[in-house]
Protein backbone atom coordinates (compact mmCIF):
# COMPACT_ATOMS: atom_id res chain seq x y z
CA UNK A 1 0.00 0.00 0.00
CA UNK A 2 1.59 3.37 -0.79
CA UNK A 3 1.48 5.94 1.95
CA UNK A 4 1.51 9.80 1.61
CA UNK A 5 4.62 11.47 2.15
CA UNK A 6 3.46 13.23 5.65
CA UNK A 7 2.96 9.57 7.20
CA UNK A 8 6.01 7.59 5.91
CA UNK A 9 8.08 10.43 7.63
CA UNK A 10 6.36 10.50 10.92
CA UNK A 11 6.66 6.33 10.82
CA UNK A 12 10.06 6.88 10.22
CA UNK A 13 10.55 9.70 13.14
CA UNK A 14 8.84 7.64 15.76
CA UNK A 15 11.54 4.75 15.14
CA UNK A 16 14.33 7.04 15.46
CA UNK A 17 13.97 9.88 18.11
CA UNK A 18 12.11 8.75 21.06
CA UNK A 19 9.22 10.16 22.69
CA UNK A 20 9.27 13.95 23.77
CA UNK A 21 12.48 14.45 22.03
CA UNK A 22 11.42 17.88 20.99
CA UNK A 23 14.60 18.78 19.33
CA UNK A 24 13.11 16.02 16.76
CA UNK A 25 10.24 18.80 16.18
CA UNK A 26 12.94 21.43 15.54
CA UNK A 27 14.45 19.08 12.53
CA UNK A 28 11.64 18.43 10.78
CA UNK A 29 11.00 22.03 10.63
CA UNK A 30 13.74 23.90 9.98
CA UNK A 31 15.37 21.17 7.64
CA UNK A 32 12.57 19.68 6.41
CA UNK A 33 12.00 15.48 6.74
CA UNK A 34 14.11 14.63 3.91
CA UNK A 35 17.47 16.95 4.45
CA UNK A 36 16.76 16.07 8.11
CA UNK A 37 17.04 12.18 7.20
CA UNK A 38 19.77 12.61 4.93
CA UNK A 39 21.94 14.43 7.77
CA UNK A 40 21.54 11.80 10.15
CA UNK A 41 22.04 8.86 7.27
CA UNK A 42 25.41 10.55 5.66
CA UNK A 43 28.77 11.08 7.69
CA UNK A 44 29.12 13.50 10.44
CA UNK A 45 29.78 17.20 8.24
CA UNK A 46 29.03 19.63 10.66
CA UNK A 47 25.70 21.77 11.91
CA UNK A 48 23.13 22.46 9.12
CA UNK A 49 23.37 26.48 9.12
CA UNK A 50 19.51 25.99 10.06
CA UNK A 51 20.48 24.48 13.46
CA UNK A 52 22.68 27.53 14.17
CA UNK A 53 19.84 29.27 15.77
CA UNK A 54 19.30 26.23 18.39
CA UNK A 55 22.43 26.68 19.83
CA UNK A 56 21.58 25.17 23.27
CA UNK A 57 21.35 21.36 21.42
CA UNK A 58 24.59 20.13 21.16
CA UNK A 59 23.59 18.79 17.93
CA UNK A 60 26.52 16.46 17.59
CA UNK A 61 25.35 14.80 20.30
CA UNK A 62 22.21 14.41 19.09
CA UNK A 63 23.06 13.14 15.92
CA UNK A 64 25.28 10.29 17.28
CA UNK A 65 22.15 9.46 19.03
CA UNK A 66 19.63 9.11 16.18
CA UNK A 67 22.28 7.79 13.94
CA UNK A 68 22.29 4.11 14.45
CA UNK A 69 18.76 3.88 14.07
CA UNK A 70 18.60 6.24 11.24
CA UNK A 71 20.51 3.65 9.54
CA UNK A 72 18.34 0.53 10.59
CA UNK A 73 14.85 2.13 10.72
CA UNK A 74 12.51 0.29 8.03
CA UNK A 75 9.45 2.79 7.45
CA UNK A 76 7.77 0.58 4.85
CA UNK A 77 7.94 -2.32 7.40
CA UNK A 78 6.70 -1.04 10.44
CA UNK A 79 3.27 0.37 8.44
CA UNK A 80 2.65 -2.97 6.57
CA UNK A 81 2.72 -4.31 9.91
CA UNK A 82 0.19 -2.00 11.43
CA UNK A 83 -2.06 -2.26 8.56
CA UNK A 84 -1.93 -6.02 8.35
CA UNK A 85 -3.17 -6.13 12.26
CA UNK A 86 -6.38 -3.76 11.18
CA UNK A 87 -4.64 -0.49 12.71
CA UNK A 88 -2.90 2.95 11.39
CA UNK A 89 -0.37 5.54 12.16
CA UNK A 90 -1.91 9.03 12.26
CA UNK A 91 -0.59 12.69 12.90
CA UNK A 92 -1.64 15.98 14.08
CA UNK A 93 -3.18 16.48 9.87
CA UNK A 94 -5.56 13.74 10.15
CA UNK A 95 -8.98 14.37 11.43
CA UNK A 96 -9.13 11.68 14.14
CA UNK A 97 -6.23 13.28 15.81
CA UNK A 98 -7.08 13.78 19.24
CA UNK A 99 -6.78 17.84 19.46
CA UNK A 100 -6.56 18.26 23.09
CA UNK A 101 -3.13 17.07 22.67
CA UNK A 102 -2.05 20.40 21.69
CA UNK A 103 -1.59 21.13 25.59
CA UNK A 104 1.89 19.68 25.45
CA UNK A 105 3.19 21.92 23.22
CA UNK A 106 6.81 21.06 21.85
CA UNK A 107 6.01 17.45 23.64
CA UNK A 108 3.15 16.64 21.21
CA UNK A 109 3.38 13.68 19.38
CA UNK A 110 4.67 13.82 16.28
CA UNK A 111 2.30 10.71 15.18
CA UNK A 112 0.03 8.30 17.36
CA UNK A 113 -0.09 4.35 16.31
CA UNK A 114 -3.43 3.38 16.94
CA UNK A 115 -5.39 -0.45 17.03
CA UNK A 116 -8.48 -0.23 17.72
CA UNK A 117 -10.91 2.19 17.13
CA UNK A 118 -10.42 6.17 18.72
CA UNK A 119 -13.32 7.68 20.46
CA UNK A 120 -15.24 10.14 18.00
CA UNK A 121 -14.66 13.19 20.38
CA UNK A 122 -11.59 15.25 19.67
CA UNK A 123 -11.50 17.02 22.94
CA UNK A 124 -10.64 16.34 26.48
CA UNK A 125 -14.48 16.46 27.38
CA UNK A 126 -15.50 12.74 27.90
CA UNK A 127 -12.28 11.20 28.61
CA UNK A 128 -10.98 10.50 32.53
CA UNK A 129 -7.41 8.88 33.35
CA UNK A 130 -7.52 6.53 35.77
CA UNK A 131 -3.64 5.56 37.56
CA UNK A 132 -2.37 4.29 40.55
CA UNK A 133 0.19 1.87 42.05
CA UNK A 134 0.73 -1.63 39.94
CA UNK A 135 1.02 -3.11 43.73
CA UNK A 136 -2.15 -1.99 44.43
CA UNK A 137 -4.19 -3.56 47.33
CA UNK A 138 -7.61 -5.35 46.80
CA UNK A 139 -9.43 -2.20 48.07
CA UNK A 140 -7.57 -0.35 45.81
CA UNK A 141 -8.30 -2.45 42.38
CA UNK A 142 -12.38 -2.49 43.69
CA UNK A 143 -12.07 1.00 43.70
CA UNK A 144 -10.59 1.61 40.47
CA UNK A 145 -12.69 -0.52 38.83
CA UNK A 146 -15.98 0.75 40.61
CA UNK A 147 -14.98 4.32 39.65
CA UNK A 148 -14.30 3.38 35.57
CA UNK A 149 -17.44 1.30 35.68
CA UNK A 150 -19.58 4.13 36.78
CA UNK A 151 -18.22 6.47 34.24
CA UNK A 152 -18.24 4.02 31.67
CA UNK A 153 -22.14 3.63 32.58
CA UNK A 154 -22.99 7.83 32.72
CA UNK A 155 -20.88 8.06 29.12
CA UNK A 156 -17.35 8.68 29.85
CA UNK A 157 -14.34 6.95 28.20
CA UNK A 158 -11.29 5.27 30.67
CA UNK A 159 -8.16 5.99 29.43
CA UNK A 160 -5.10 4.35 31.30
CA UNK A 161 -1.67 2.46 30.63
CA UNK A 162 -2.96 -0.94 30.72
CA UNK A 163 -0.16 -1.87 33.77
CA UNK A 164 -0.37 -4.30 36.53
CA UNK A 165 -2.21 -2.97 39.25
CA UNK A 166 -4.68 0.12 39.09
CA UNK A 167 -4.72 0.49 35.33
CA UNK A 168 -5.79 -2.95 34.45
CA UNK A 169 -8.53 -2.93 36.96
CA UNK A 170 -9.35 0.62 35.46
CA UNK A 171 -9.51 -0.85 31.68
CA UNK A 172 -11.69 -4.15 33.40
CA UNK A 173 -13.81 -1.72 34.98
CA UNK A 174 -14.94 0.29 31.84
CA UNK A 175 -15.29 -2.42 29.96
CA UNK A 176 -17.83 -4.10 32.50
CA UNK A 177 -19.98 -1.08 32.28
CA UNK A 178 -20.43 -1.55 28.58
CA UNK A 179 -17.55 1.76 27.83
CA UNK A 180 -14.97 1.97 25.91
CA UNK A 181 -11.33 2.22 26.78
CA UNK A 182 -8.10 3.80 25.77
CA UNK A 183 -4.81 2.05 26.92
CA UNK A 184 -2.01 4.29 25.89
CA UNK A 185 0.95 1.99 25.94
CA UNK A 186 5.20 2.72 26.60
CA UNK A 187 5.96 0.32 24.28
CA UNK A 188 4.47 -0.44 20.38
CA UNK A 189 0.57 -1.32 19.81
CA UNK A 190 1.85 -4.83 18.33
CA UNK A 191 4.12 -5.64 21.30
CA UNK A 192 1.54 -5.01 24.39
CA UNK A 193 2.93 -4.88 27.88
CA UNK A 194 2.74 -7.03 30.14
CA UNK A 195 2.15 -10.14 28.47
CA UNK A 196 -0.26 -11.34 31.27
CA UNK A 197 -2.75 -9.15 30.01
CA UNK A 198 -3.06 -10.05 26.45
CA UNK A 199 -6.76 -11.37 26.65
CA UNK A 200 -7.45 -8.08 28.27
CA UNK A 201 -5.86 -5.57 25.25
CA UNK A 202 -8.15 -7.82 22.48
CA UNK A 203 -11.01 -6.90 24.98
CA UNK A 204 -10.35 -3.65 24.55
CA UNK A 205 -10.00 -3.23 21.03
CA UNK A 206 -13.26 -5.29 20.15
CA UNK A 207 -15.29 -3.38 23.15
CA UNK A 208 -14.80 0.05 20.78
CA UNK A 209 -11.56 1.17 22.42
CA UNK A 210 -8.09 0.57 21.01
CA UNK A 211 -4.04 0.54 22.18
CA UNK A 212 -2.27 3.80 21.24
CA UNK A 213 1.18 4.15 21.18
CA UNK A 214 4.14 7.13 20.08
CA UNK A 215 6.69 4.36 19.10
CA UNK A 216 7.26 2.14 16.11
CA UNK A 217 4.62 -1.16 16.69
CA UNK A 218 6.99 -3.62 17.58
CA UNK A 219 9.04 -1.16 19.86
CA UNK A 220 9.62 -2.72 23.69
CA UNK A 221 8.54 -1.24 26.55
CA UNK A 222 11.60 0.52 27.92
CA UNK A 223 11.29 1.76 31.58
CA UNK A 224 12.23 5.44 30.30
CA UNK A 225 9.30 5.60 28.29
CA UNK A 226 6.87 4.93 30.76
CA UNK A 227 7.43 8.43 32.07
CA UNK A 228 7.06 9.98 28.79
CA UNK A 229 3.70 8.05 27.88
CA UNK A 230 2.25 9.54 31.18
CA UNK A 231 2.00 13.07 29.69
CA UNK A 232 -0.40 11.53 27.32
CA UNK A 233 -2.74 9.81 29.46
CA UNK A 234 -2.68 13.18 31.49
CA UNK A 235 -3.34 15.51 28.77
CA UNK A 236 -5.53 13.09 26.73
CA UNK A 237 -8.41 13.46 29.87
CA UNK A 238 -10.49 16.09 31.41
CA UNK A 239 -9.41 15.03 34.60
CA UNK A 240 -7.13 12.27 36.43
CA UNK A 241 -8.14 10.69 39.24
CA UNK A 242 -4.90 8.47 41.11
CA UNK A 243 -6.76 5.59 43.29
CA UNK A 244 -3.46 4.31 45.07
CA UNK A 245 0.19 5.48 45.14
CA UNK A 246 3.56 5.04 46.86
CA UNK A 247 5.75 7.72 47.63
CA UNK A 248 7.61 6.84 43.96
CA UNK A 249 5.15 5.84 42.29
CA UNK A 250 4.95 6.71 38.63
CA UNK A 251 1.08 7.49 38.95
CA UNK A 252 2.73 10.61 40.51
CA UNK A 253 4.60 11.62 37.52
CA UNK A 254 1.15 11.42 35.25
CA UNK A 255 -0.73 13.95 38.19
CA UNK A 256 2.15 16.26 37.67
CA UNK A 257 1.60 16.53 33.88
CA UNK A 258 -2.32 16.77 34.41
CA UNK A 259 -1.36 19.74 36.80
CA UNK A 260 0.80 21.55 34.29
CA UNK A 261 -1.55 20.92 31.37
CA UNK A 262 -4.00 22.23 33.03
CA UNK A 263 -6.43 19.33 33.62
CA UNK A 264 -8.28 18.37 36.62
CA UNK A 265 -7.09 16.20 39.13
CA UNK A 266 -8.35 13.86 41.85
CA UNK A 267 -6.99 11.34 44.27
CA UNK A 268 -8.87 8.74 46.24
CA UNK A 269 -7.36 8.81 50.41
CA UNK A 270 -6.35 6.04 52.23
CA UNK A 271 -5.58 4.86 55.40
CA UNK A 272 -2.72 7.43 57.02
CA UNK A 273 -0.62 4.65 57.95
CA UNK A 274 -0.97 2.62 54.66
CA UNK A 275 2.59 2.92 52.29
CA UNK A 276 -0.26 2.93 49.43
CA UNK A 277 -1.94 5.93 50.31
CA UNK A 278 1.03 8.27 50.62
CA UNK A 279 0.95 9.85 47.55
CA UNK A 280 -2.57 9.91 47.15
CA UNK A 281 -2.92 11.68 50.65
CA UNK A 282 0.12 14.15 49.56
CA UNK A 283 -1.94 15.06 46.18
CA UNK A 284 -4.60 15.99 48.44
CA UNK A 285 -2.84 18.01 50.78
CA UNK A 286 -1.67 20.19 48.17
CA UNK A 287 -4.81 20.83 46.04
CA UNK A 288 -6.31 17.68 44.40
CA UNK A 289 -9.63 16.46 44.85
CA UNK A 290 -10.65 14.10 47.34
CA UNK A 291 -12.69 11.44 45.38
CA UNK A 292 -14.59 9.01 47.18
CA UNK A 293 -16.69 7.61 43.89
CA UNK A 294 -17.66 7.16 40.15
CA UNK A 295 -19.87 10.02 40.68
CA UNK A 296 -17.27 12.14 42.50
CA UNK A 297 -14.75 11.33 39.12
CA UNK A 298 -17.81 11.95 36.84
CA UNK A 299 -18.50 15.67 38.33
CA UNK A 300 -14.42 16.43 38.83
CA UNK A 301 -14.56 15.54 34.83
CA UNK A 302 -16.99 18.79 34.41
CA UNK A 303 -15.65 22.19 33.46
CA UNK A 304 -11.73 22.74 33.61
CA UNK A 305 -10.57 25.17 36.28
CA UNK A 306 -7.00 24.25 37.22
CA UNK A 307 -5.59 27.44 38.79
CA UNK A 308 -2.37 27.28 36.97
CA UNK A 309 -0.20 29.66 39.86
CA UNK A 310 -1.43 26.42 41.98
CA UNK A 311 1.92 25.29 43.08
CA UNK A 312 3.22 21.64 42.26
CA UNK A 313 3.60 19.33 45.20
CA UNK A 314 6.56 17.67 46.24
CA UNK A 315 7.00 14.18 47.52
CA UNK A 316 9.52 12.90 50.41
CA UNK A 317 12.90 11.05 48.60
CA UNK A 318 13.22 7.61 49.33
CA UNK A 319 16.99 6.29 49.22
CA UNK A 320 17.43 4.18 45.76
CA UNK A 321 19.12 1.44 45.83
CA UNK A 322 20.30 -1.37 42.69
CA UNK A 323 19.46 -0.45 39.74
CA UNK A 324 17.43 2.43 40.87
CA UNK A 325 20.66 4.34 42.25
CA UNK A 326 22.13 4.19 38.60
CA UNK A 327 22.74 7.60 36.64
CA UNK A 328 20.08 7.73 34.11
CA UNK A 329 22.02 7.27 31.27
CA UNK A 330 23.69 3.99 32.66
CA UNK A 331 20.12 2.84 33.56
CA UNK A 332 18.92 3.52 30.29
CA UNK A 333 21.46 1.18 29.12
CA UNK A 334 20.86 -1.23 31.50
CA UNK A 335 17.16 -1.55 30.30
CA UNK A 336 17.98 -2.01 26.65
CA UNK A 337 20.35 -4.74 27.21
CA UNK A 338 18.27 -7.85 25.80
CA UNK A 339 17.13 -10.47 28.71
CA UNK A 340 17.85 -13.48 27.36
CA UNK A 341 20.74 -12.78 24.98
CA UNK A 342 24.16 -10.72 24.53
CA UNK A 343 23.70 -7.97 22.77
CA UNK A 344 26.64 -5.96 20.08
CA UNK A 345 27.09 -2.06 21.16
CA UNK A 346 25.13 -0.98 17.53
CA UNK A 347 21.97 -3.23 18.87
CA UNK A 348 22.76 -1.70 22.67
CA UNK A 349 22.58 2.11 20.57
CA UNK A 350 20.01 1.39 18.81
CA UNK A 351 17.44 -0.41 21.44
CA UNK A 352 18.89 2.46 23.76
CA UNK A 353 18.79 5.64 21.44
CA UNK A 354 21.76 6.52 22.75
CA UNK A 355 25.31 7.45 20.46
CA UNK A 356 28.45 4.86 20.61
CA UNK A 357 30.61 7.12 23.64
CA UNK A 358 27.52 7.14 25.80
CA UNK A 359 26.87 3.73 25.81
CA UNK A 360 30.44 2.28 25.63
CA UNK A 361 31.12 4.37 28.68
CA UNK A 362 27.94 3.48 30.60
CA UNK A 363 28.85 -0.51 29.89
CA UNK A 364 32.27 0.59 31.60
CA UNK A 365 30.68 1.91 34.70
CA UNK A 366 28.09 -1.37 34.57
CA UNK A 367 30.84 -3.61 34.87
CA UNK A 368 32.48 -2.02 37.19
CA UNK A 369 29.31 -2.36 39.54
CA UNK A 370 29.20 -5.92 39.05
CA UNK A 371 25.79 -5.46 36.95
CA UNK A 372 26.58 -6.76 33.59
CA UNK A 373 29.10 -9.19 31.34
CA UNK A 374 30.80 -8.87 28.31
CA UNK A 375 31.89 -11.86 26.07
CA UNK A 376 32.76 -12.58 22.77
CA UNK A 377 28.88 -12.37 21.72
CA UNK A 378 28.89 -9.06 23.13
CA UNK A 379 26.78 -7.57 26.34
CA UNK A 380 24.46 -9.11 28.92
CA UNK A 381 23.03 -8.26 31.95
CA UNK A 382 24.45 -10.03 35.04
CA UNK A 383 22.23 -12.28 36.51
CA UNK A 384 20.98 -11.82 40.23
CA UNK A 385 18.18 -10.47 42.29
CA UNK A 386 19.77 -6.39 41.71
CA UNK A 387 19.03 -7.10 37.89
CA UNK A 388 15.59 -7.87 37.82
CA UNK A 389 13.22 -5.72 36.08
Amino acid sequence: MTHDAHTWEAAWWSAVAEPAESSARVVRTLLGDRAGREWLQNDWKGVPRELNAYGHVDWHHQWGRWRERALSVDADRDLARIERAGGSLITPSDPRWPSQLSCLGDNEPLGLWVLGTLPESARSDGHVSIVGARASTGAGGRCARNIAYHLARVGYTVVSGGAIGIDIEAHRGALAGGGATVCILAGGVLNPYPASHTEDFRAMITGGGALISEVSPTARPAKWRFLTRNRLIAAWSAATIVVEAGARSGALATARWAMVSGRELGAVPGAVDAPMSVGCLELARNGATIIRDGKDAAELAGPISVDSETPLFGMPIEEDRGISALASIPRRVWEALPRSSPADVAAICVSAGLERGEVNRALMDLSVAGLVTSSTRGWARRPGPDTVG
